[in-house]
């Protein structure tokens, strides 16, 4: 079946198996995601190694991410898709290993690695999985689910630990959080099963010839930048802030972020009737100012409540602006170009994220969580400047062509 054949909703049933895929991934993922940090809080790391973790991983995404281009080259996008979640998946275990402060952030660097892998091909394998009539909303869909996954999975992490120790299988919280994290890897390992059956039409393995260039892609790539430096200051700690900063419990923590999650799929269904309205850049770069404002809610240290508040704001904004800039970045190159300039994409992401993560860590850590989240929040407002200045007269433009 082509991968264009509406079977519902106008979508075709890959498209359908391949979000229930990566639903299961996701779970996984959201999981380790929010109980890591805490685990590692509890061996009695701070939160300046919190940062090199951080940084230690997206550097590996720094290291794997233009080769993965030459990688959807030799495999094609299935395949690396099934492989680098597979890896991802295996690597989250690892890394709750005790492995000291070298085996951590060597694990991290690795697991970096592999998920570019995986990262790199979700774009285009969404853009080949829809047309350009739904691709829009085919992006939006493949955030919204994961985001509504994530209210479910906000409630069961920060839950899980206390279920573990309940059920009598460790005693320490230390040990339930470890607990907790294998089987995070052990769901999302299911993903890659699932997606060995996902068919993705007759040009599966066709290779990915030419990394774009013009003008739009560097104006788009400069604004990227500066925009990954403002929320990679703040995205890796989320969890260290709410217990630290307002120290809420494991549980609380869970809460919110499952509150944030369901506030961010509520925001994401506005999303593209205000793209829509406003127009793809100017909208996203709305929404970018609408981070700026939440980080800077936040720097201030309000009550739990209104952090609560400013942190779903925060996560809202963010996603919002997803579907449309990953639509921008798609509809302007051309199909064989898809995979090289999503992985100059996440390059770019992974080395501002990286840079961010470290800076921010040692920056919490000598002078606390307030004077980091205002310089992000500046950081961010610049970025939304920016990403307009740049882009406002290029959505509509014809793709640029020529290659590195």
């Amino acid at each position: 079946m082509s991968p264009q054949s509406r079977t519902f909703a106008g979508f075709s049933r890959s498209f359908w198996g391949f979000l229930f895929a990566e639903n299961l991934y996701d779970f996984g993922l959201y999981v380790f995601v929010l109980l890591y940090n805490l685990y590692l809080l509890d061996l009695g790391y701070r939160e300046d190694f919190l940062g090199w973790v951080t940084t230690a991983m997206t550097a590996g995404s720094i290291v794997g991410s233009l080769p993965s281009a030459a990688v959807a080259r030799l495999l094609g996008l299935k395949r690396m898709l099934i492989y680098g979640s597979a890896g991802v998946a295996m690597m989250c275990a690892v890394r709750a290993l005790p492995l000291g402060n070298a085996g951590l952030l060597a694990a991290a660097f690795v697991a970096g690695a592999i998920s570019s892998i995986w990262a790199v091909s979700l774009a285009p394998v969404v853009a080949k999985l829809t047309t350009a009539k739904n691709r829009p909303m085919g992006f939006s869909l493949w955030t919204g689910w994961g985001i509504g996954l994530g209210v479910i999975c906000g409630m069961v992490a920060g839950a899980l630990p206390g279920w573990i120790v309940r059920m009598g299988l460790v005693a320490a919280d230390r040990d339930a959080k470890q607990v907790a994290l294998f089987l995070g890897a052990g769901v999302a390992l299911l993903s890659p099963l699932i997606l060995t059956r996902l068919p993705l039409g007759a040009s599966d393995d066709a290779a990915p010839r030419m990394f774009p260039r013009g003008p739009f892609v560097q104006r788009y790539m400069t604004a990227f930048v500066v925009w990954n430096l403002a929320v990679g200051a703040f995205n890796p700690f989320f969890s260290a802030y709410f217990s630290r900063q307002l120290h809420m419990t494991v549980k609380q923590i869970g809460f919110v972020f499952s509150i944030s999650q369901a506030v961010q799929l509520a925001a994401l269904l506005m999303a593209p009737a205000i793209l829509r309205k406003l127009g793809m850049v100017t909208g996203i770069a709305c929404m970018q100012f609408g981070v700026a404002a939440s980080m800077a809610l936040l720097a201030a240290s309000p009550a739990a409540a209104v952090a609560t508040v400013a942190y779903s704001a925060f996560m809202s904004f963010q996603c919002m602006s997803e579907p449309g800039t990953f639509t921008l970045l798609m509809n302007r190159v051309a199909e064989c170009e898809r995979t090289g300039v999503s992985a100059v994409n996440f390059f770019v992401m992974s080395a501002s994220q990286a840079a961010a993560a470290g800076l921010a860590g040692v920056g919490v850590t000598r002078y606390g969580y307030a004077p980091v989240l205002a310089l992000a929040a500046a950081v961010a407002a610049l970025a939304a400047f920016l990403f307009w200045l740049l882009l406002a007269n290029t959505e509509d433009a014809p793709a640029a062509a020529g290659v590195f």
